[in-house]
């Protein structure tokens, strides 16, 4: 009887499996290809934070926060002025609206309205900026250009709803669930449940929560629940009984994502507990070094009352906090120093702990921080070869390390030994197919380190290859939307943290992979987001704020406040300063202005990218012919300055366009120095 009863259960999980693991690529499909298709195929339009009126005549848009202005080709406002120092100037903008102009202790230096600029100095409407003997003028933007960046935001930036993905990954957890029980049998343990439902009921809940506060735009959120849900799911196939507790990182990881989002809006916030994350970051590696314990070969776990811990996992976020942190200080040698300093540190003492894995993606991040914050390749190759070197040294005096990577090439040639590991993950992985054996049914999780160095091969063989591929391509998508979304980034220092992060992301991913299929040598760094490791979970979840920050689709990214519509913060504003809501609502206004003035209008500016953003500013301009653009920009220069308060309220600036559109006039588009006579504040 027993056996029958075992024959007959065997046969229902053989029915179920076979036609789970077709389910499984299904759904994973589905889900992965709506988040990718919504990432790749939304813009990103960049938005003018103000305007910047050069000597000849020619309008500059300023699209990011902080500027570096100088003759060099890495800068952002390009002056072909021989007077010019290669990196003369920056002009940089806060969160709150007030624009700075600081002198890079240029050879000519720069004045404000004819006084030396020593410092950071605040700007306001119509200030003259000597630069290398030549006039420039900032001017905030019109009212009209701000509503039309907004609407273009709108009707650019629709993301796709995410509830036909919830609910399909909600399946998936299900039935993941449901195929663990009929593989582990009684060695099934009930926490496996309550991990999948802990997990399924918080993606939810934050979805939910998101939505009621008028956010959109989660396609990065259910991208890391579905590989959280693989995570677990590996877990489970290796290490049953822990997969609760990376439920719970799970869990923790979120609330660090969401905490970091919230805290990013605010970039002065940011900037002054820089120092705190610096020394946090050497307590917790100089603690590792004194009294962290051994696994896999490296010293980079932490034990504190009975919880085990990777604190080089934790300090990837502090690295990228810190790195990105110009602000003020951009292009400041102090500030360079301070973070060239905390880079030699970590990796010394990553090095010391033989995490050599770990620190190849330190070295990658602080060289692609630092070609972003300097654009100087020389620096680069000198940085290269010093580390080279550095290397080199490190194999001479410890030249065990060495012996890690003899088998890099030919694990074939030694299967039962040194390429014990890459062997069963490969053969695993081509004995999955494309639909995979089943969750919980491979071999491939006996063999050591199989849920975490080797978490590519338990996919390909459990998942399929479908699923393990899609895993990557999603660690790749999210790359190329930060790629996209830096170049119509609000701040250097947004941009900087999620090239920065994407830049991990994908170098972690690579060496993971290459190195379990032999292309690489095997390094011991995880998957992020797969991986077995509540550290590395926790610290995926925390890396992925920063590309979230940098999203500026409307009303997507944390990092921008919300006014009480739940559009961006700059329509209450506008609005405040308009004289409140109804008529005077700054949309419906210019709608009723363009009812009034009928116009050809003039089309926006097209967004540009970081790298090609650089505007050059010719040399002998007085001796060029003026042309319409030129007058017309000077025009409006020499105009904004004679008047003061040409308006001294909003009826008198209405009235005054009803009397214009009676005289067949055309309207001035409203500014901030129109409406108050100069500064905002």
């Amino acid at each position: 009887m027993d056996f029958i009863t075992r024959t007959i259960s065997n046969m229902g999980n053989m029915d179920f499996t076979t036609v789970a693991r077709w389910v499984f690529m299904i759904l994973a499909l589905f889900i992965l290809a709506r988040q990718i298709r919504s990432l790749i195929q939304v813009r990103n339009p960049s938005e003018i934070w103000a305007h910047l009126s050069c000597p000849d005549g020619s309008n500059v848009p300023l699209t990011h926060w902080e500027n570096l202005i100088g003759r060099g080709r890495g800068c952002d406002i390009i002056l072909n002025l021989k007077s010019v120092s290669r990196s003369h100037a920056t002009l940089i903008r806060d969160s709150e609206g007030v624009w700075k102009f600081n002198d890079l202790n240029s050879k000519n230096g720069s004045a404000i309205n004819g006084v030396p600029v020593n410092g950071p100095t605040v700007l306001k409407g119509g200030d003259v900026l000597t630069i290398g003997g030549a006039d420039f003028s900032l001017y905030p933007v019109s009212l009209q250009e701000r509503m039309q960046n907004i609407e273009k935001r709108k009707s650019r930036t629709r993301s796709l709803s995410p509830w036909p993905s919830l609910v399909a990954l909600t399946l998936f957890q299900f039935l993941t669930v449901i195929q663990f029980n009929f593989s582990l049998g009684e060695e099934c343990p009930d926490s496996l449940s309550v991990a999948f439902g802990l997990i399924s009921i918080l993606m939810w809940a934050y979805v939910i929560v998101m939505r009621m506060f008028k956010r959109v735009g989660f396609e990065m959120e259910i991208i890391a629940f579905f590989l959280s849900t693989l995570s677990l799911a590996v877990t489970a196939s290796a290490y049953p009984g822990s997969v609760l507790k990376q439920a719970i990182c799970v869990c923790l990881g979120v609330g660090l994502f969401f905490g970091l989002c919230w805290y990013l809006r605010d970039l002065n916030r940011t900037k002054k507990i820089t120092y705190i994350i610096i020394g946090a970051s050497v307590v917790l590696l100089a603690a590792n070094l004194i009294l962290g314990t051994t696994k896999f070969g490296s010293t980079n776990w932490l034990s504190i009352a009975g919880f085990s811990f990777q604190p080089s996992e934790l300090v990837k976020i502090a690295f990228i906090f810190v790195g990105a942190a110009t602000l003020d200080e951009l292009q400041q040698r102090r500030n360079l120093t301070v973070f060239m300093l905390f880079s030699v540190f970590c990796l010394g003492c990553l090095a010391i702990m033989g995490d050599f894995g770990t620190a190849m993606i330190f070295f990658v991040t602080f060289l692609i921080i630092s070609f972003l914050r300097s654009g100087d390749f020389s620096k680069l190759i000198l940085t290269v070869g010093a580390a080279g070197l550095m290397g080199l040294m490190v194999l001479r005096f410890k030249p065990y390390i060495a012996t890690r990577f003899e088998t890099w090439g030919h694990v074939w040639e030694d299967p039962t030994d040194g390429g014990f590991q890459q062997v069963q993950t490969m053969t695993s992985a081509a004995s999955g197919g494309l639909p995979g054996l089943g969750a919980g049914e491979g071999n491939l999780s006996d063999v050591g380190a199989a849920a975490t160095d080797l978490v590519f091969g338990i996919l390909a063989e459990e998942w399929g290859l479908v699923i393990a591929v899609l895993a990557v391509i999603c660690i790749i998508t999210l790359g190329v939307f930060a790629v996209r979304s830096i170049i119509a980034g609000r701040s250097t220092y947004y941009s900087i943290a999620a090239c920065s992060a994407t830049s991990l992301f994908i170098f972690q991913t690579i060496l993971n992979v290459f190195g379990s299929v032999d292309l690489l040598p095997l390094t011991g760094v995880t998957f992020p987001f797969v991986s077995a490791g509540g550290t590395s979970m926790i610290a995926s979840w925390g890396l992925l704020a920063f590309l979230k920050a940098a999203d500026t689709r409307q009303n997507a990214s944390f990092a921008i406040r919300l006014d009480k519509r739940g559009d961006f913060d700059e329509y209450e504003e506008y609005e405040d300063e308009l004289g409140g809501e109804g008529y005077y609502d700054a949309a419906e206004f210019m709608r009723e202005l363009d009812r009034m003035h009928p116009q050809k209008k003039q089309p926006a500016p097209k967004p540009t990218s970081r790298s090609k953003r650089n505007t050059k500013v010719n040399k002998r301009a007085d001796n060029k012919k003026t042309s319409s653009k030129d007058t017309i920009v000077r025009d409006r220069k020499d105009d904004s300055r004679s008047r003061s308060i040409k308006y001294q309220d909003f009826d008198s600036f209405l009235d005054e366009n009803i009397q214009n559109n009676e005289k067949d006039q055309p309207y001035d588009p409203l500014t901030l120095d129109d409406l108050f006579g100069g500064d905002k504040k």
